[in-house]
């Protein structure tokens, strides 16, 4: 009885050790490697610090307790019992999982690091939008392999296990073989980059808005009407999309301009130049111009040509440009024709 007494002493004792350690552990890494890395110039240290202190801190309490089960499990009341391979399998199974958040925490706070510090200095994109992505896969990737080596170290026949989810994966990516296709759409155009966040588009039904959040499943497009577009990724990849916005965000405002059979075209040009050259959103360079290109039925056709520095700002100097153009013709005494016919009634 004394013999019990002083192991079920020495149990409590043990535990209350490993307990107090772990607990000044954690207070050394809290008080002492934060303030520690907090002085150093970059913040990677002090993130992963701070992600893998709580499974760390588990790690170690679980070590603790198996290093005390280990001193107790040549004990008369524990030797040979059934107790002993669960209370290890317990063990085995709660270090595995510990392991893999560490792990997973450890990987993740480097990922948060650089879409904090390295990828909002980048000029793409991509590296923001991927990330977020392969943290999500990574993690299920680590606890597949968690559970692998658990259920090897509990002698579960694999081959099974690996066929059936071998089986369901081929039954999962039919039945979403179409939500594959657009998450593989989606990251090529993450890679090839036709068009980012904020460029102005044209879709192929003539449709034209700004991309508002490119997806893993779809592209959202904002309309000038501000209703969200949601186009699937799969015809995003396939269509020919126009981006305004390259090779550059300049613009170029073309319309064709009748004026009347009669019109003296020297001034016709020397207007229009006058009024381009005189608006302040009309680039120097390239020059605008004015060609006659057209005898129609009604109207001797000029083709007008100039340039503006942003394609956000196209309309509305194309709407000042016609103002002025309307305002100098009526002043100038320029006819704007519309067309006309003569009618003729012969009588026999």
């Amino acid at each position: 009885m004394a013999g019990v007494v002083r192991d079920l002493g020495l149990l409590f004792i043990l535990l209350a050790a490993v307990v107090l350690g772990s607990y000044l552990i954690r207070l050394f890494w809290d008080q002492v490697l934060k303030r520690i890395a907090r002085r150093t110039r970059t913040k990677l240290d002090t993130m992963i610090i701070e992600a893998t202190e709580r499974p760390a801190f588990l790690l170690v309490l679980l070590g603790g307790f198996y290093l005390v089960f280990q001193r107790f499990s040549t004990h008369p009341a524990l030797a040979g019992t059934p107790w002993l391979k669960v209370i290890n399998g317990v063990f085995f199974v709660a270090a595995a999982i510990a392991f893999t958040r560490f792990l997973y925490a450890l990987i993740k706070a480097i990922l948060d690091w650089y879409l904090a510090e390295v990828a909002v200095r980048t000029e793409t994109r991509v590296d923001e939008e991927f990330i977020p992505l392969f943290a999500r896969l990574l993690k299920v990737i680590l606890y597949f392999i968690a559970i692998t080596v658990i259920l090897g170290y509990f002698k579960v026949n694999l081959t099974g296990f690996i066929a059936t989810a071998g089986v369901a994966s081929l039954a999962l990516a039919l039945a979403a073989q179409e939500t594959i296709a657009n998450w593989i759409s989606g990251f090529a155009i993450m890679v090839d980059r036709p068009f980012k966040v904020g460029d102005r588009i044209e879709l192929p039904d003539g449709q034209i808005g700004d991309v508002y959040e490119i997806g893993l499943r779809s592209t959202r497009i904002r309309t000038f009407d501000n209703n969200l577009l949601i186009v699937p990724n799969t015809e995003m990849a396939k269509s020919r999309v126009l981006n305004f916005r390259y090779p550059s965000p300049q613009a170029r405002i073309a319309q064709t301009i009748g004026v009347a059979y009669g019109s003296d075209l020297d001034k016709v040009k020397r207007v229009l130049l006058e009024i381009c050259a005189n608006h302040p959103d009309v680039l120097k360079e390239p020059p605008p111009g004015v060609y006659f290109t057209e005898f129609g039925e009604s109207a001797l056709k000029l083709f007008l040509s100039c340039w503006v520095a942003a394609y956000r700002d196209l309309f509305r100097v194309q709407d000042e440009l016609n103002m002025e153009i309307k305002r100098r013709f009526e002043q100038e005494g320029i006819e704007i024709p519309f067309p006309k016919r003569d009618v003729r009634i012969r009588r026999e």
